[in-house]
């Protein structure tokens, strides 16, 4: 279990445990959603150091 913010934990977490992919879900958002939102996803995706697969 982790906690915090959810971008920065994944990130952290995955950049530790040095993973070979991440997988994780994308809620849809339009790009000017996201930029307000600031989405947990794109945050992982431009971040951690491994492969990153998002599924919408």
């Amino acid at each position: 279990m982790l906690y915090g913010e959810p971008g920065s934990s994944i990130v952290y977490y995955a950049n530790k445990e040095q993973f070979d992919l991440v997988i994780i879900g994308s809620r849809g958002l339009n790009s000017l959603q996201e930029m307000v939102l600031d989405s947990v996803s794109h945050k992982v995706v431009n971040r951690v150091k491994c492969p990153v697969l998002v599924v919408k």
